[in-house]
């Protein structure tokens, strides 16, 4: 007769090497998967330049906020735009940080371009107005083939928050490939012509 005590033994030792079994198996069968993405060279990353500006003096001062963008372009990637509107990125390449903190960087750095750096009030002090701008396209189009730049800019009068002025500027530059350095070296040159039309029409209004 075997006992139960015997009997639940085997049982117990047989889940053991079953159990190690399967984890080793999903240890090397993870294994092989790191070792195929370490085969992929990691994207690489871009920064976008200020652009250069001319601009009459003003005596007004500017709060510059972080541009406000959703997603997928309130992150690091370099978004594709298909033809029927389907949004993907562009391989091999991306920002390097998130697309909204490089445009305010860029932002403050054309008006510094411009001669009206000490216009640009820093953060947490009182400035007379603002100049949010919403990001409504920075992408590429791949049925174009164009990199397609569109922000929205506001002057808000700081005190009571009236809207002075609102506009919308866009630029668009070619691009021959979809991947690698070519799109955001397009975004960038298209950038550069919106900027450049953007913090002089500020600084025009803000008097």
């Amino acid at each position: 007769m075997v006992s139960n005590t015997g009997t639940k033994t085997r049982r117990a030792r047989g889940t053991r090497r079953k159990t190690a079994a399967v984890t080793a198996l999903g240890a090397a069968f993870a294994f092989g998967l790191a070792g195929c993405a370490s085969l992929s060279p990691p994207p690489q990353r871009f920064d976008l330049r200020a652009a250069s500006a001319r601009a009459r003096p003003s005596s007004a001062t500017f709060a510059v906020p972080t541009p406000t963008a959703y997603d997928p372009l309130d992150s690091n990637l370099i978004v594709v735009r298909s033809a029927d509107g389907a949004l993907s990125r562009s391989p091999g390449a991306e920002w390097a940080d998130r697309l909204p903190s490089l445009l305010r960087g860029r932002i403050v750095q054309t008006f510094e371009n411009a001669g009206l750096a000490r216009q640009v009030a820093p953060f947490g002090n009182s400035a007379q107005y603002a100049l949010p701008v919403e990001v409504r396209r920075f992408d590429i189009d791949a049925a174009t083939h164009m990199a397609e730049v569109e922000l929205t800019a506001r002057l808000i009068a700081e005190d009571g928050g009236r809207i002075v002025a609102a506009k919308v500027f866009s630029a668009s530059e070619p691009v021959a490939e979809i991947g690698g350095a070519a799109p955001p070296v397009a975004l960038d040159q298209a950038l550069s012509i919106v900027l450049a039309r953007m913090i002089p029409w500020a600084a025009s209004l803000g008097r």
